[in-house]
């Protein structure tokens, strides 16, 4: 049968992950009341890094805040970790206001639930229009980080990856992929909040095979506003 028709909800977790089949679903403990689930991170984003004599920081973000929802966000899985997951968000730089190169200096995301792993942080171009889906051919690596850290944390976390060597050309619709390898449990933070333009995921495993928004995957988890931002100078 097809993996995408066995989605696991969180409902059947423990019966379903048995077996140990690759399925959508939310993080461990999801099914157990979180004490202080909204759990606010002050400052989570603010990256202390000055732009050079003449230029601009900022940072780049698609969601209303930043306040992290426990159990916000499923991730392809089973009961011995999640399997790679990708995730992704798209900004249009041009509609942002920024008409000459960008330079990225970091990109910060939470995460929701993790038992500690290495990822990498990608940025690039995307040469076309973001839609329910991202065409693969369009995204363009520019710089990457192989050594990013995310610790073990049940109650939530805030990473911040170092860019280097990555301008984005003027013009350009600027990439930010999250890449988490299989191991390890590593669910991304999110909220319920609002946003401004999608979250993607990919995840082959479970037969998600190009980054698709995170909105669309699973009925249980029907608004998922990853918190994944971009700083850069300009």
């Amino acid at each position: 049968m097809d993996r995408m028709r066995r989605l696991l909800f969180l409902g059947c977790l423990g019966a379903c992950a048995q077996a140990g089949k690759a399925d959508i679903a939310g993080r461990p403990d999801g099914s157990i009341s979180v004490v202080d689930s909204r759990i606010t991170t002050p400052d989570a984003f603010v990256v202390p890094i000055d732009a050079p004599p003449g230029m601009t920081t900022k940072t780049l973000t698609q969601t209303t805040d930043e306040t992290l929802v426990q159990n916000t966000a499923p991730a392809c899985g089973n009961s011995s970790g999640t399997d790679a997951n990708s995730y992704y968000r798209v900004f249009d730089l041009p509609t942002l206001g920024i008409t000459t190169d960008f330079k990225v200096t970091s990109v910060a995301f939470q995460v929701d639930y993790s038992t500690g792993q290495t990822a990498t942080v990608r940025v690039g171009t995307y040469n076309g229009t973001p839609g329910t889906k991202l065409t693969l051919a369009s995204l363009t690596v520019v710089a990457s980080n192989p050594t990013v850290t995310i610790p073990s944390t049940t109650t939530g976390a805030t990473v911040t990856a170092p860019m280097t060597s990555a301008t984005i050309p003027a013009g350009k619709k600027l990439f930010v992929e999250l890449d988490s390898p299989a191991g390890a449990f590593m669910y991304i933070g999110a909220n319920t909040n609002g946003e401004t333009k999608p979250g993607y995921i990919m995840a082959t495993s479970c037969s998600i095979n190009v980054p698709t928004d995170i909105n669309t995957i699973s009925t249980s988890y029907p608004t998922v506003d990853m918190l994944m931002t971009v700083t850069g100078t300009y």
